[in-house]
């Protein structure tokens, strides 16, 4: 089930799937801007523990860029996490898009709004864990795949 994603009481753009929300922002690209981001080394986008997942994807015959990922928490909680914890990502991520002043322009936020779209539908297989779950989980399966491969040999 998908239901609108509410902070405090502003509605922000997103579907909610239990404590996930989707987040999709359509952002023009400066002339040449795709080119230049195909030679970039993004390196990693570091762990920020709410973040399920997070693509870039440039389309429209190298004009748009668009970038999906799904979250836990609130938008604002959300947007903190990468000013705090991966601006420096951001910033060469969102590089070439048209406007964008950075992640940590004190507009970045209302820029985010201006782009972001919402999905039509929104499904989550798993709509009630979180990250740390999936982290969590697979710690304990690779400790019981020890003792059973022990166990069986």
């Amino acid at each position: 089930m998908s239901t609108q994603n509410v902070a405090g009481d502003k509605v922000r753009p997103g579907l909610k799937s239990g404590r996930s929300t989707e987040f999709t922002l359509i952002l023009p690209l400066k002339p040449g801007g795709a080119e230049r981001m195909r030679k970039k080394n993004f390196g990693s986008l570091p762990n920020l523990g709410t973040v399920h997942e997070a693509r870039w994807v440039i389309f429209d015959n190298d004009t748009k860029l668009l970038f999906a990922s799904t979250f836990d928490g609130s938008w604002d909680a959300y947007m903190d996490d990468f000013r705090v914890k991966a601006p420096d990502f951001l910033d060469l991520m969102f590089g070439e898009v048209e406007g964008f002043a950075g992640i940590r322009d004190p507009n970045a936020k209302d820029f985010t709004l201006k782009h972001q779209v919402s999905s039509l539908y929104f499904y989550k297989a798993n709509p009630e864990a979180s990250p740390r779950d999936v982290e969590k989980a697979l710690k304990i399966k690779g400790g019981l795949d020890i003792i059973l491969d022990t166990a069986a040999s």
